[in-house]
């Protein structure tokens, strides 16, 4: 996740009260002016207390409504983030910012934030909480590659060992290699993604948090497909067929739980079949 700023505005004047910024960029800025410009025009949903979503074209705003203090705070990060995690920080610090400046905020709304030692009091809480949401999510999301990684693995393997024999990998070994290559030569952080000649693949140096986990799911099984279309290519149709029963079949049926939660089941037994 990547978040760039954060800003509380006036709902009344419709001006920043106070902003802070983790990426040097001067498009918020602008974007935030457009969004402002069009405050009138989206009453409604802004004034209600949820959290509301922008789509721009690589920036999504999420914002959120408090009517009752005049006020309206957002962020902005980058378009692939989704709303459902956003409601709790900007509730947060929706909470937070009226605590700090609570008996202040008629005056900041109109002439900003003066008192330097409650202005660094709340920095400090959101850079802590955008540092814990954002090692979490790096933590997160490293588990979740490690977990693709174990399960393409595995059909990887079976599928290099057992659809194709000794001989077979080692008159087409150049191209068996070529697949991986190709699918990981623009991404840095999986080149360590290997297969040795008796079938094995290694997965072992791949720092987990060096790549998004939407781009590792989309290279996995771009390799999972050439590899199919290999081994099609490669034995005869009655030989695959019953291969795919006796390898894949047990292990689609053994990690189900794992596919289904990564929503992978559908896309992969297309491909094998």
């Amino acid at each position: 996740m990547t978040l760039h700023s954060f800003y509380v505005v006036s709902l009344r004047e419709g001006l920043p009260v106070y902003s802070r910024k983790w990426t040097e960029s001067a498009v918020d800025s602008a974007v935030l002016s457009g969004f402002l410009a069009s405050l009138d025009q989206m009453a409604v949903q802004v004034a209600s207390q949820h959290v509301n979503v922008v789509n721009l074209s690589n920036r999504r705003l999420f914002f959120q409504a408090d009517e009752p203090n005049g006020l309206l705070l957002v962020f902005i990060a980058d378009s692939a983030e989704s709303p459902g995690r956003f409601r709790k920080y900007l509730s947060i610090l929706d909470r937070q910012f009226v605590k700090v400046f609570g008996d202040q905020l008629a005056r900041i709304t109109e002439e900003g934030i003066q008192d330097a030692a409650r202005l660094r009091s709340f920095d400090e809480f959101l850079d802590d909480l955008v540092g814990t949401v954002l090692e979490g999510e790096s933590t997160l999301e490293a588990a979740k590659n490690m977990d693709l990684l174990e399960l393409f693995a595995a059909f990887y393997n079976a599928i290099l060992q057992h659809f194709l024999t000794a001989d077979l990998r080692k008159k087409r070994w150049a191209e068996i290699q070529a697949i991986f290559q190709r699918n990981t030569a623009t991404t840095p952080a999986l080149t360590s993604l290997r297969v040795d000649p008796t079938g094995v693949v290694y997965f072992d140096g791949i720092d987990p948090k060096e790549v998004k986990n939407r781009k590792l799911r989309a290279i996995l099984f771009s390799i999972f497909e050439n590899l199919i279309t290999f081994t099609r290519g490669t034995i005869s149709k009655k030989t695959y067929q019953t291969l795919v029963f006796q390898q894949l079949g047990p292990i689609l049926k053994a990690e189900h739980e794992r596919l289904r939660a990564y929503a992978l089941t559908e896309q992969l037994v297309i491909t094998i079949l």
